[in-house]
């Protein structure tokens, strides 16, 4: 009895556990889904129409049949698309706001899954850049210097080793050069770099941005500088 007693009396002065939700889970945070460019919400439109009269589907080939068609429409057939691409644009940004105000982390390098669960190839990213018109971004210092001396590199290294190989042993003969060594290369660079940011300015002024899938910038794999 005098333990039935010890545990009523626990029960009643023990006091309520008490547990406050939580206003999210952030496993439920999902990252807003980048808008489509005016391009993509033409293209989505008319991709069926350009098919066809193109006769082809090989995506590449469909993909760079449709920026001509994109650079050859006047301002007033671009409008709509424009327009609904900049109401969505807002939309988004809003999205991201709340997004980010609810703890989650923006990853930029993300890429749009397809509907068969796969994500886009580097390959036709590449492919839609070059339909857009997009001035390709010019090479690292390290990688003008890899295109131009690639052939005594793996001449060095010797045949039948991979390209990984030849890579490393540019990467090592990069590291160890001089600062006056490497300045011809920085310095011819540095001019690609100019003139390609200028074209870039007068293709983004010509609506070019909008030839560019949403939040889809030149991938930075290859031009990232051996360290």
């Amino acid at each position: 009895h005098r333990l039935l007693a010890q545990e009523h009396t626990s029960r009643i002065t023990r006091p309520p556990t008490t547990t406050h939700p939580s206003p999210f889970k952030m496993a439920d945070l999902v990252q807003p889904t980048k808008p489509p460019t005016a391009y993509w919400l033409w293209l989505s439109e008319k991709r069926p129409a350009l098919t066809k009269e193109l006769g082809k589907t090989k995506g590449s080939d469909v993909a760079k049949f449709a920026g001509e068609r994109w650079k050859a429409l006047s301002a007033a057939d671009k409008k709509p698309y424009e327009e609904k691409a900049a109401t969505a644009k807002k939309e988004f940004d809003a999205e991201m706001e709340k997004f980010l105000a609810a703890g989650g982390v923006k990853n930029k390098r993300k890429m749009k899954e397809s509907k068969d669960g796969k994500r886009g190839s580097k390959k036709a990213r590449a492919d839609a850049r070059a339909a857009s018109g997009m001035p390709k971004r010019p090479p690292s210092a390290y990688f003008q210097f890899m295109k131009e001396n690639q052939e005594a590199i793996r001449k060095e290294v010797g045949p039948g080793k991979t390209a990984s190989a030849v890579g490393a042993l540019g990467g090592q003969k990069w590291k160890a050069m001089t600062a006056a060594q490497k300045k011809p290369y920085e310095d011819k660079v540095a001019k690609m770099k100019a003139e390609w940011t200028k074209a870039m300015e007068a293709w983004k002024k010509n609506g070019g941005g909008a030839n560019a899938e949403a939040g889809d910038e030149e991938d930075d794999d290859d031009n990232e500088e051996e360290q």
